[in-house]
């Protein structure tokens, strides 16, 4: 069901001439769209039919997407940000993508919602992304008149769109993301929602931000699959893929493919969702900081172990099966013993704790199989040869990209 929220906008005599009112347009673009008015909102009243997982990405994120599609990407740093994008599709049950605009009074009786991304995504973008129920989420930052496609005034008396077009599409997106950022970062906090913002602007503000229990379980995964799992020789160039992107370009034969292999990904993945759902439920109800602090930690071993597992080799697993029964009558000893953190440590000590907790998964899959998140997780991970992966995917200009964000040279 698609979440509703009911806000507490300012008094009817204090929105005459601002937009007030149900009947203002809302354009669509690929996705349904529902809109904010935070020129004129001091609150939310309640959220209605809300996901048990909800996220909000940015046009950044599901625009690099778009590009892993049809091509070419124009960064390196696309191959994080269709990640991210991947990341609010697979991992909750909604995702939201967080649209900086304006509402408008267009001088001719009408009234809507100004939006200035029309050319940011591709139809590759909307496609893939429609593999999770999701929408656009309209952040109007300013109520504007317009005449004859100029924008003439604002209730926001410093505006720099004063004077602007309509068509001064770019430079108009930059200065409304700019004014709806700390709204961006807060408003998802508000809902109970995460969010995987990629783009400078949003990002730079939700750094700052506390991660949620499901993005810390995806780190715990993310550091020893880029870190470890991808390291070794590298011929002309280095080439790595994130987790998540990694599976999705192991199943698709080509790029083209990548809106279908997500669709089924996600009906695939709806078993981890629903673990992680009920993962952060056995948190939130947990009442003595010493039971959340167990049962948190009981959980990260499991998802520290992930990698590890993925990249046991059909001999080890063999031999574990045949072993297994004296593990039964043996302690699990916790992985990841030298470092509290071991996110935190750095890399060398990181590297030894990676090596201990491969012993111990050798041995026992008892600690991957705590959840079916991460059991889940550590068999999709079983990919083929990344560099192989990226050369047959990505042109040789694209590579260069790839190499250079991963090296920063």
């Amino acid at each position: 069901m698609i979440p509703q929220t009911n806000f507490i906008v300012t008094r009817p005599e204090e929105t005459r001439g601002l937009g007030g009112g149900p009947s203002s347009y809302i354009p669509t673009l690929g996705h349904i769209a529902s809109t904010f008015d935070i020129y004129r909102t001091v609150g939310i009243a309640e959220v209605i039919n809300a996901p048990e997982s909800w996220a909000f990405t940015d046009l950044d994120s599901v625009a690099a997407l778009g590009r892993i599609v049809d091509g070419p990407i124009t960064s390196g740093e696309d191959i994080a940000r269709a990640e991210s994008a991947i990341r609010s599709a697979l991992l909750y049950e909604f995702s939201e993508v967080a649209v900086p605009c304006v509402k408008a009074d267009h001088g001719n009786g009408i009234i809507g919602y100004l939006r200035f991304d029309n050319e940011f995504r591709n139809k590759a973008s909307f496609e893939a992304f429609s593999c999770v129920p999701c929408r656009d989420h309209l952040l109007a930052v300013e109520f504007v008149n317009l005449k004859d496609g100029e924008i003439i005034q604002s209730s926001f008396s410093e505006s720099d769109l004063i004077g602007t077009t309509i068509s001064d599409s770019v430079k108009n997106l930059n200065y409304v993301t700019n004014r709806t950022s700390e709204v961006a970062a807060t408003l998802p906090m508000q809902f109970g929602a995460a969010t995987h913002y990629t783009g400078p602007i949003y990002s730079a503000v939700t750094d700052r931000s506390p991660s949620g229990f499901i993005d810390e379980l995806y780190r715990r995964v993310y550091r020893p699959w880029m870190d470890v799992a991808q390291a070794g020789p590298h011929l002309r160039l280095e080439l790595k893929l994130p987790p998540l992107l990694a599976i999705v370009l192991h199943r698709s034969n080509s790029r083209s493919d990548v809106p279908t292999v997500l669709k089924e990904l996600r009906e695939e993945m709806a078993p981890i969702r629903a673990d992680l759902v009920r993962l952060n439920r056995m948190i939130d109800s947990c009442h003595e900081q010493s039971e959340i602090y167990a049962q948190t930690q009981r959980i990260s071993e499991s998802f520290d172990a992930v990698v590890a597992e993925s990249l046991l080799t059909p001999a080890e697993l063999r031999y574990r099966r045949i072993i297994s029964i004296f593990n039964l009558i043996k302690p699990v000893r916790q992985i990841y013993s030298i470092a509290a953190d071991p996110l935190a440590a750095d890399s060398e000590k990181f590297l030894e704790a990676f090596r201990s907790s491969q012993e111990v998964i050798k041995k026992n899959s008892r600690i991957v199989s705590r959840s079916v998140a991460a059991s889940k997780v550590s068999e999709l991970l079983r990919v083929s040869s990344i560099r192989d992966m990226v050369t047959s995917h990505f042109t040789g200009d694209e590579q260069e990209l790839i190499h250079k964000n991963i090296t920063n040279k």
